[in-house]
């Protein structure tokens, strides 16, 4: 599995958890063809340290898909639309 692109949609703050919430958007190469992927992920606001809001989410919902899609240890997050 590769991935060849990703863009962060319906960016949310949420100010009670202190959490940005956003559906990324991948476009992934795995078993000889182009799939996109949708994933609802969350990220703390600030994260001393820590890398750019964006790259944070993104880094959340690949290394989701790439765990299997089900989320299990990121009750936050979830697969919407799975690769075919």
């Amino acid at each position: 599995m590769r991935i060849l692109s990703a863009r962060a949609r319906e960016i949310v703050l949420n100010r009670a958890q202190r959490r940005i919430e956003a559906t990324v958007i991948l476009r992934v190469a795995a078993a000889g063809g182009e799939h996109e992927v949708r994933v609802r992920t969350a990220a703390p606001i600030r994260a001393a340290g820590g890398a750019p809001l964006k790259e944070r989410l993104i880094a959340s919902a690949k290394l989701i898909v790439a765990m299997g899609g089900g989320g299990a240890a990121l009750p936050e997050a979830e697969v919407i639309r799975t690769a075919a």
